[in-house]
């Protein structure tokens, strides 16, 4: 039920209106506010890009100074003679003391010789096959556990892979721990291996503990860290900082995905290689600002949809008691109308279009009025026509004329003839007799055949004819007994009166778009003046078909038969003309239809 209640709704004015105005509004809103969301995203991309590209670049920048400091601190060992020549320190050695001190003392004077400030590192070593050789302790709450079980260290084996490069090492290696626990870059190592030319078979390590406490006041210094924040990894894919803590799992999504998320946000990220080492900048800028800026957009469009739509609801109701105004007095007339009251109409509307609805509506009334009025006078034609017809198909003396032509052949013994003449009769009254009011126009030049047949029993040689219809128009539909007015008016009024012998001619044709029914005689004519005006008073006399001069005119039947004929003609098509006139000695009776508007029966008996 409520489906079809929506179904008839939908099919109101006020429900394609509605639909109307909704697919208008909203479709179009809708895109209009995502293109604009896209535009927008694509504005702060490309800020945020160009800001993270700065940024990015800054980093590198200071990071590269920064790390070119620790680089010229841990090359210093090579300036040390321990390292340049073939001596090798033995614990057990007497001397090992006195070499010891000699060793730290010229370490501490080269890396006096140093301007790097020493505010972020939290201890130096100098290792070298398994003894501390020199540690330095900066940071005095950290504890030097590094020094212990060095060889088993993370960093130990990737610092020897790289071949005297500085190794940038976590704090924690990532895979030893949980992916949803926070990964340490609190500090990080540092290290390198001091390779000694004389004595190929010594692993020197350099090893420094760096605190990111003074990289990170850095970067506030910078004012980089607005709405975004900095991770740095190493060749490894190792975290080495993070401006921001991150698990394992969201380093993995930095290091193999442009946006990810992280400490609750969604994050998009660009990546920098430092120029001197191996190690990637990653600066990734937070899209929540982005998330709702775009909401906000969202949500300002609908409410302003919202407000407008209501608006438009408002004028939609002001309106629509406006339409309904007029369109209630149309449904008030066709009510009437259907109720039969073909007097009312409709009065003048306020809404101009529905008012020429009510204009039309009037004259549809008045037209209406006029046809019903027409078909009324026709139905009354009709039933004169058809009262004339059976009064006036076959008259009283033809019947009786042909009748004593029978009696006369069985006198003479002509009964071929006799029998050839029964059957036209018994023919022409089935036809006459039959209550079909079309047939087709070869049944009709059939019945005038038997008709001439039967007058030429009376007329003999004085009557000769010809009927000429082509077996392509013979289907053509017509009105019964259409012309057999024509034709006994030719012979009763051409025919008869004439002493010499006399031709009767119809032809059927088409001709220049039209059908032609000609019916010629060479009988003695008439006087066309003469004919006209008894062709007028037959109009004036069927106007009263029940008067004493109707029932005279059907006597003759002189007139009143052509009227008939052209009555029949209109009633079959309103195109369709009758001319009678003289043409030398010829008298012609000439019936026009146009070929648009024949029309053909389904079989000609």
């Amino acid at each position: 039920m409520e489906h079809k209640g929506f179904r008839h709704w939908r099919n109101t004015i006020t429900g394609r209106i509605i639909i109307g105005f909704l697919v208008s509004t909203l479709i179009p809103t809708i895109i209009i506010v995502t293109l604009l969301c896209l535009q927008f995203e694509q504005n702060f991309r490309t800020t945020a890009k160009e800001q993270m590209k700065i940024s990015g670049s800054l980093v590198a920048d200071l990071l590269d100074r920064q790390f070119d400091n620790i680089n010229t601190i841990t090359m210093a060992p090579y300036y040390n003679s321990y390292f340049s020549s073939r001596i090798a320190m033995n614990a057990s050695d007497p001397d090992y003391q006195s070499e010891y001190l000699a060793f730290q003392d010229e370490m501490q004077q080269l890396f006096n010789l140093t301007t790097y400030s020493s505010s972020d590192i939290m201890d130096l070593a100098i290792w070298s096959d398994g003894l501390a050789l020199y540690h330095i302790l900066y940071d005095e709450d950290w504890y030097p556990s590094m020094l212990q079980n060095i060889t088993e260290q993370p960093w130990y084996s990737y610092t020897l892979e790289l071949k005297g490069k500085l190794a940038f090492t976590p704090a924690v290696n990532a895979a030893s721990i949980q992916k949803d626990t926070l990964l340490d870059t609190s500090f990080f190592f540092i290290t390198r291996q001091i390779r000694n030319i004389y004595n190929l078979d010594q692993t020197n390590l350099v090893i420094l503990t760096l605190s990111t406490n003074t990289l990170d006041a850095q970067l506030k210094n910078l004012n980089l860290l607005y709405n975004s924040f900095v991770s740095i990894t190493n060749e490894r894919g190792e975290l080495i900082y993070s401006s921001l803590p991150l698990t394992s799992e969201m380093l993995q999504q930095i290091l193999t995905k442009t946006e990810f998320h992280a400490d609750g946000s969604s994050w998009y990220g660009e990546s920098f290689q430092l120029k001197n080492y191996d190690l990637t900048v990653h600066v990734a800028h937070c899209l929540d600002e982005l998330h709702w800026q775009i909401f906000s957009i969202v949500c300002s469009a609908a409410a302003l949809y919202l407000a407008g739509l209501f608006v438009a609801y408002l004028l939609f109701r002001r309106y629509n008691r406006w339409i309904t105004a007029s369109i209630q007095p149309l449904l008030d007339t066709f009510s009437r109308i259907e109720g039969g009251d073909l007097e009312t109409h409709c009065a003048n509307l306020p809404v101009e279009e529905f008012n020429h609805l009510s204009v039309s509506v009037n004259q549809m009334i008045d037209q209406l009025n006029e046809r019903i009025r027409r078909e009324y006078l026709m139905t009354i034609q009709q039933k004169s026509l058809q009262l004339y017809a059976l009064q006036s198909q076959i008259q009283p003396h033809f019947l009786n004329n042909t009748l004593y032509c029978f009696i006369a052949l069985n006198q003479l013994g002509e009964r071929s003839t006799l029998n050839s003449a029964l059957y036209s009769l018994s023919h022409l009254l089935r036809y006459v007799l039959s209550k079909e009011q079309y047939t087709s126009l070869g049944q009709e030049c059939a019945f005038l055949e038997d008709y001439l047949k039967l007058q030429k029993l009376r007329f003999a040689d004085r009557l000769s004819y010809e009927i000429t219809c082509t077996d392509d128009l013979r289907s053509i539909r017509v009105p019964r007994l259409l012309l057999q007015p024509l034709l006994e008016n030719a012979i009763i009024h051409g025919i008869e009166p004439s002493e010499s012998p006399c031709y009767c001619h119809l032809i059927c044709e088409k001709k220049q778009n039209n059908l032609m029914l000609t019916i010629a005689d060479n009988g003695v004519g008439f006087c066309q003046d003469e004919f006209e005006q008894k062709l007028k008073e037959a109009i004036a006399i069927t106007a009263t078909p029940n008067s004493a001069a109707f029932r005279a005119s059907t006597r003759e039947k002189t007139s009143i038969g052509i009227y008939y004929v052209q009555e029949r003609l209109k009633m079959w098509s309103d195109k369709a003309t009758l001319q009678i006139r003289r043409d030398g000695e010829l008298t012609v009776a000439e019936i026009a239809i146009p070929l648009e508007e024949i029309s053909y029966e389904t079989s000609d008996c």
